[in-house]
């Protein structure tokens, strides 16, 4: 009778022991792995400038070679300036006489006033006499107007660097007759890259949070910093339009390459995840019991981010058949 009293016992421990399903586990520290992005990327120039005559003249001298390093103010082309300079003493010339004939027209003026308080003059002189001195004074602010356009003509007999950079083509040679718009020169703004890069629209996030971005080219890391991400969507490519500025070691503008970034959080891999209710997670393992960690981020067939403890324990086999609270056993 006793051993028929513990054959129920020994059932219940036997169909116990039956439900639970053997299990591998890891901790989510020894999962973890670290996800890198790239997209195409290229080495671009805001400043790629073609300088040009402003005025008509003989080229005098070219200053620079290609190659060289100027600086902003710095003399490039040197433009024949013997017509302008000219043009500017004589536009000085007729200043000085038209405040000589201001002088004449002011006194005249006095004295006429003076010859209508003692009634030795009419009304009439005194008003021709104004009237005089304000023509002179019209045709003064005229002239001030040539001086400046000369200066400004004898000004642009000399093609100036706008900024900082690198001379990258000579289109002219010294001799030659330029006009106003004749190409002289390329100047590069070479302090100012950029990388131009376009990143697909679900990858965007992760390049705003990443810790590090770099520029690869010929198998050199450029490191980078994010500037701006355009607010803009190219409907076909599902893409957006980044910048990101170099740090103290650049690329050569024009270079192709890729831009490498590493997602903010290492990520757990595709494989470890399951779905259950329509929804993508992690089987954990607890205390003998299968755990549903929903993944709300995740992505079918993606390395997915996890905010777990980097101790806790993940099914990494078995995980297909378990549901949330199954039995297992390691």
């Amino acid at each position: 009778m006793h051993r028929l009293g513990l054959l129920p016992l020994i059932l219940g421990l036997l169909a116990t022991a039956a439900q639970a399903v053997t299990v591998r586990v890891a901790t989510v520290e020894s999962l973890v792995e670290a996800v890198e992005y790239s997209a195409p990327a290229r080495v671009v120039a805001e400043d790629h400038s073609l300088l040009s005559a402003q005025i008509s003249g003989l080229i005098d001298a070219i200053r620079v070679r290609v190659g060289e390093r100027v600086v902003a103010g710095q003399a490039l082309v040197q433009l024949e300036c013997h017509d302008y300079d000219l043009a500017l003493q004589q536009a000085r010339s007729n200043l000085d006489s038209l405040d000589a004939r201001i002088r004449l027209a002011h006194q005249q003026l006095e004295r006429a006033k003076t010859l209508v308080k003692q009634r030795n003059a009419s009304v009439e002189l005194r008003d021709q006499r104004q009237s005089e001195l304000d023509q002179q004074v019209a045709e003064r602010a005229g002239a001030v107007l040539v001086i400046d356009k000369a200066q400004l003509a004898v000004k642009r007999c000399s093609v100036n660097a706008p900024f900082d950079g690198v001379v990258t083509e000579r289109l002219a040679s010294e001799g030659s007759l330029a006009s106003p718009g004749t190409p002289l020169l390329k100047l590069l703004r070479d302090q100012a890259l950029e990388v131009e890069a376009e990143v697909p629209l679900e990858q965007v996030e992760s390049l705003r949070r990443a810790q590090q971005r770099a520029f690869v080219n010929d198998g050199r890391r450029y490191p980078l910093t994010l500037r701006s991400v355009v607010p803009l969507v190219d409907s076909r490519t599902r893409t957006r339009p980044i910048r990101l500025v170099f740090g103290d070691d650049a690329a050569l503008a024009g270079s192709s390459g890729r831009l490498v970034w590493q997602a903010p959080q290492p990520r757990l891999p595709a494989s470890l995840m399951v779905r259950r209710g329509g929804q993508l997670g992690l089987m954990l393992y607890d205390g003998g019991r299968a755990r549903f960690a929903p993944l709300p981020d995740a992505r079918e067939g993606q390395a997915a981010e996890v905010d777990l403890p980097r101790g806790s324990l993940v099914i990494v086999e078995g995980q297909q058949v378990l549901n949330d609270g199954d039995e297992v056993e390691r």
